[in-house]
């Protein structure tokens, strides 16, 4: 291979890589929640009601704002299900049940929440096994019954118990919106990305034997689950319905909710009901971005939120990126051997590898930063250790930065370097790059070691599941 194809190919690979990242990326970063409010901003601002398909719940601003929870009858409703038959408001009269919202293509927390119902209809099977759960698709034109019953198979749904419907959707979207009193919405346009299909709640709604909500529960909260099921196995009082209260909602529309507004003092504590109805501290009122860490959040829960809320497929990437910084590690050794021995090909060949493979980590590295903003808000994950682990920590994470931003910069000039056969420049730059490359390829596999796999990691983490039962 001459010098001037190489360099060609080179760019050329460059540019394809820089591609692919800007068409991969640059689509997930745009945040829907501020596409949502400059749509509503727009609606509100023109004094006109949006259409139907485009119309998106507006959320309260104000530092208290208390919801009660509507006492009414469910709606009528018959659905299929997974397995035959149908699951309607009649069949469930005289049953105490657990209703929540899921799609099986969700790339969001919907297999969390899943699990979560899987795992607590297997610990109260023995303590109130007439307990139902019934789990409502709000994706049915894809969900048929014969993907849902796949689906209820993976998660080794118990079919007496545990019952997954489908349906027509409209009919689906307004029994939610109107009977549930839970948001729902298609997502539509750029929002529409594969596995985001469909914008709803993340609770699960508790219904008594009359067929009346009297609660609802966030999934991807652990405290909320463990009180759930502290009541379905008798330990906390059954909820009772509240008083009635009425409210109007035509078809494809969200509920008007009756909202009471206390006023507060500036500085006290502010809640704020968001658009899928789950009670946030307003970060408006507290002039906070939505993706800063609040300064009571531990890091144990910042971590188990990311775990929760990032999907399986971009949780993986931090052991990719470790997997790629080792390959880069055994390249630049064997490179080292190689010209150390006098085969320069063969060290040709391994450094203008170990440079792809860089490359490569470059591109998930920044891809999973971004997913990860993406899905939970949080620009990292947290170190959890002691004092002196945190400063240790620390102590490799600030060089390993640094250098990092060297190393493209030296590397380049070293290659620079032997393409015009300077060779005496080309080895005094060498002996400088190759060392700050591989503290920063083994730094990296370090600091993953330290967020993901250290001893205490595991201590901390079950520490927090004793807290929460």
């Amino acid at each position: 291979m001459s010098k001037s194809t190489f360099i060609a190919g080179l760019v050329l690979w460059t540019l394809v890589l820089g591609v692919l990242y800007l068409v991969a990326v640059r689509k997930m970063s745009k945040d829907p929640s501020e596409a949502k409010a400059a749509q509503t901003a727009k609606t509100v601002g023109s004094g006109q009601r949006a259409d139907e398909d485009e119309q998106d719940p507006i959320r309260a601003t104000q530092k208290t704002v208390i919801i009660s929870f509507p006492s009414r009858e469910l709606p009528e409703f018959e659905f299929p299900e997974s397995m035959g038959g149908t699951v309607s408001r009649e069949s469930m009269k005289g049953k105490r049940w657990l209703a929540n919202f899921i799609f099986t293509r969700c790339a969001g927390p919907c297999p969390l929440m899943t699990r979560d119902i899987s795992e607590l209809h297997r610990l109260v099977a023995k303590s109130n096994p007439d307990f139902r759960f019934v789990s409502f698709s709000v994706d049915p034109v894809y969900d048929s019954v014969a993907v849902l019953q796949k689906y209820a198979e993976t998660f080794q749904a118990d079919h007496d118990r545990w019952k997954f419907v489908t349906g027509d959707e409209t009919a689906m979207h307004d029994l939610i919106r109107v009977g549930f009193t839970q948001y729902v919405q298609p997502n539509l346009g750029d929002l529409r990305m594969p596995g985001m299909e469909v914008a709803h709640s993340n609770r699960a709604v508790l219904v008594n034997e009359d067929g009346v909500p009297v609660g609802s529960f966030i999934m991807i909260v652990p405290g909320d689950v463990a009180k759930l099921r502290r009541i379905i196995e008798g330990k906390d009082e059954f909820p009772k319905p509240g008083p009635s209260l009425s409210f109007s909602a035509t078809s494809g529309e969200n509920p008007e909710v009756p909202l009471t507004l206390v006023p507060v003092k500036v500085g006290d504590s502010a809640m704020a009901v968001g658009a899928d109805g789950d009670s946030t501290k307003s970060e408006e009122a507290n002039g906070k971005k939505p993706d800063e860490t609040k300064p009571d959040e531990t890091p144990q829960a910042k971590n188990q939120k990311i775990d929760e809320l990032l999907p399986a497929w971009a949780a993986t990437m931090p052991t990719l990126n470790a997997g790629l910084n080792s390959l880069c590690i055994l390249l630049l050794l064997s490179g080292l051997v190689a010209i150390k021995s006098g085969n320069r090909i063969r060290h040709r060949n391994l450094m203008i590898f170990s440079f792809l493979v860089s490359v490569a980590f470059l591109v998930s590295y920044l891809t999973y930063h971004e997913v990860l903003h993406r899905f939970t808000g949080y620009r990292g994950r947290a170190f959890v250790g002691s004092v002196l682990a945190t400063r240790v920590y620390f102590g490799i994470l600030i060089p390993h930065v640094i250098l990092a931003a060297l190393v493209p910069i030296l590397a380049l000039r070293v290659f620079y370097l032997a393409f015009k056969e300077r060779w005496s420049e080309h080895r005094r730059f060498a002996k400088i790059t190759l060392p700050i490359w591989l503290f920063v390829s083994m730094t990296g596999v370090v600091i993953y070691g330290m967020l993901y796999h250290w001893p205490w990691q595991t201590v901390a983490a079950a520490l927090s599941m004793a807290q929460q039962f």
